[in-house]
Formats: structure tokens, C-alpha cells, sequence
């Protein structure tokens, strides 16, 4: 990073612990950091710092994308890389913007920045590992400001509120469009990680058997796929587990109604706190003209407007999943005008340019 800047454009370096795609993880937190670090780089000097088992350097536009084996994965989890080259990476940066707390690889990132001079941000996406230096070290207080995905984040963070802000997610609202001509959707459309959290057993309740259902996601959770298929019989739902960003896309532009019916509480009994921050899939589906069923956990209901995008209901209640999608599937031009309200309101609040330019007002604050 050696050109030319001035106080209002910092270098900036955006830290995760592991990298997006079949390399790292299909998921949400992974998908934020390589998005955000995109939407910088056209406004500043950015690179993206993650860590991994194919190691490398490479530009993707005006972004730098550094690729580095760690030395060890403490306990074993992909959230906690320990690599000695982090130092190294972000000696030239102005700018260190962590995007997941509860991880060794920020506490050390926030430790550094202090200790070179640079600024210190985080956002939190979920997930995490089951060790951090927070638990003998006051690392929040060494963060210049928390940077929010949504209102509901601000519970994870009490004590930090002068220095919270709410910069949201964002979608690319060029890549993520309604089709040329609208007309020929249907069925309903699950797109997410197959995982038992996300809800999907009560989606496969909830759909009689007339009603085409699309479940794409890659399984991380075999017992709950294995659930997931026996619950499918006799109804007609296809699993895709291996589709592409530009097939997923296209399932959003054909589908009815897209549903993403996470929960707080699973069907094993497992409790998520916050099992959607914002819900990625949601806003992408949004992006390209379809009206939204959510749940009402986390910060969906920042994003669904209730009958305006969509509709929110009770989470682990197939009944009102029942009652909401035969509501849009028999109803086309209501299913149509709230399509048409869920791009506009992508288009109003949740662009990557906007959140890039959220975040550029904080650092320079």
C-alpha cells in the first residue's frame, strides 16, 4: 500500500479468521468481511487478511487479498488461527477492522493496532471461538468503536454504547437484481446453511404437499440433514447442496416467497442467543424482487417490514409459516407488490456502499 492519502482516507485492514468459499466457509460472517473489504476498496486502500490452508496473495480489483497458513489452530477451531505473520500485515495500515469478537485472531489484531499506532474497529458477525484474552484482558477498551450490524447487536455489547455505532449489512444491488420481467415464480425457496438453528424442519412442517419447496445450503450437521429428508417424504422439496452464487441467484428471482424461519431454541433443545444478526439470505432474496417470511429472532424484524416486505411470525410455529405462505402462493399480486417493496427498501438502507461509507464517517470520527 503506497499511494498517496490524506486524513479522510485511511488504509485499512479488514481482519476474519477464515476466508469465504470452498477454501474457508459458505457463510454469512465470511461472506460480511470479503463484501465489506470489496465495498472499501473502492473508496480506499484495503486489504483483507484471513487465514487458511491455501495460502496466498492476490489482488481482486483495487482489493489486496492475503491468504496466510496459521501456525496452529488453538483448541483446534477455525475461529482461533495464531500466525506470527499478522504483525507483518498490518504494519502499513492506518485502520484495523475485525469483523469477529469472540476470537484469539481480534484480541491480538486490537493488541497490535494499539501497539503500532493504528486505529481499532470491530464488528461482530456470530460465531466465535471458546477462548479469547478477554478473559484476563480489558480488550474492548482498547477498541476505537464497535461497529453494528443491527440494533438487536447492541445486547452483545452493554458498556460500549458512546462507542457503538449501527453501519448494517449490505447487498450488491447490481449482482443481486429482479429478473428482466417478472412473471413465472413460484414455490418457496430456503437458501442457508443446513443447520439446526436455521429451522428449516419446521419450514418442511409447514408446506402441504402441492407446494414446491427448495432447500439450497451445504449440510454441516448430518444428523439434521438426515432429519431434514426423512421429514421431506411424501412432500415435494428438493435439496441442493452444491449450488453455485449465480444459481442461488437465480432461485431467488423464480421463487414465490423466500422463508428463513431461524430459531432461538432448537428442535434438539439447543439455545442461540442471536441465531441471525441480520440474515443474509434474507436481504439477498429482497434484493431480487421477492417478499420475505421470517422469523421474529434476532434482527430480522430490522429488516422485514411486516406486511409491507413480507411477513414476520413466531419462531418454532409451522402453523403460522402455513398461514403466511399460502397467503403470498395463492395471492400473486400481493406476493408481487411486496417484492417490489422488499428491493426498494435494499435500495433505501442496506447497500455495501452505504455501509462502506458508514464505516469510512466512523474511522475518520
Amino acid at each position: 500500500m503506497t499511494a498517496a492519502r490524506g486524513p479522510d482516507s485511511p488504509r485499512v485492514a479488514v481482519v476474519y479468521p477464515m476466508p469465504f468459499g470452498s477454501n474457508g466457509t459458505y457463510g454469512g460472517g465470511e461472506r460480511y468481511a470479503l463484501e465489506l473489504a470489496r465495498a472499501l476498496a473502492r473508496r480506499v486502500e484495503t486489504r483483507l487478511i484471513m487465514f487458511g490452508n491455501h495460502p496466498g496473495r492476490s489482488r481482486e480489483g483495487s482489493l489486496d487479498v492475503r491468504t496466510y497458513r496459521p501456525l496452529l489452530y488453538v483448541r483446534g477451531e477455525r475461529f482461533n488461527p495464531l500466525s506470527f505473520r499478522l504483525a507483518a500485515a498490518l504494519a502499513d495500515v492506518d485502520v484495523v477492522h475485525c469483523v469477529c469478537w469472540n476470537t484469539l485472531l481480534t484480541d491480538t489484531s486490537v493488541l497490535l493496532a494499539r501497539a503500532l499506532g493504528k486505529k481499532a474497529f470491530v464488528t461482530d458477525v456470530g460465531g466465535g471461538a471458546s477462548l479469547t484474552l478477554r478473559r484476563w484482558l480489558p480488550i474492548d477498551r482498547l477498541v476505537d468503536g464497535f461497529l453494528l450490524i443491527a440494533e438487536k447487536a447492541r445486547e452483545q455489547f452493554p458498556d460500549v454504547d458512546s462507542r457503538a455505532k449501527i453501519i448494517y449489512a449490505g447487498i450488491d444491488v447490481e449482482r443481486y437484481a429482479p429478473p428482466a420481467t417478472e412473471g413465472g415464480r413460484r414455490g418457496v425457496l430456503f437458501v442457508g446453511r443446513l443447520l439446526p438453528h436455521k429451522g428449516i424442519n419446521y419450514l418442511i412442517e409447514a408446506v402441504d404437499a402441492a407446494t414446491p419447496l427448495r432447500i439450497v445450503g451445504r449440510p454441516y450437521h448430518a444428523e439434521y440433514f438426515e432429519l431434514l429428508r426423512r421429514l421431506s417424504a411424501g412432500k415435494d422439496v428438493t435439496f441442493r447442496t452444491d449450488a453455485t452464487d449465480e444459481e442461488i441467484r437465480e432461485e431467488y428471482r423464480s421463487c414465490a416467497v423466500a422463508v428463513l424461519p431461524s430459531v432461538n431454541t432448537t428442535v434438539y433443545g439447543s439455545h442461540t442467543a442471536l441465531p441471525e444478526l441480520l440474515g443474509f439470505t434474507a436481504m439477498e432474496a429482497m434484493a431480487c424482487g421477492a417478499p420475505v417470511i421470517c422469523t421474529r429472532v434476532g434482527g430480522l424484524p430490522e429488516l422485514v417490514v411486516d406486511g409491507v416486505t413480507g411477513f414476520l411470525v413466531p419462531p418454532n410455529d409451522p402453523a403460522a409459516l402455513t398461514a403466511r405462505i399460502s397467503q403470498l402462493v395463492s395471492d400473486p399480486e400481493l406476493a408481487r407488490a411486496m417484492g417490489q417493496a422488499s428491493r426498494q427498501r435494499i435500495e433505501e438502507r442496506f447497500t455495501w456502499d452505504g455501509v462502506a461509507q458508514r464505516c469510512l464517517e466512523a474511522y475518520v470520527s
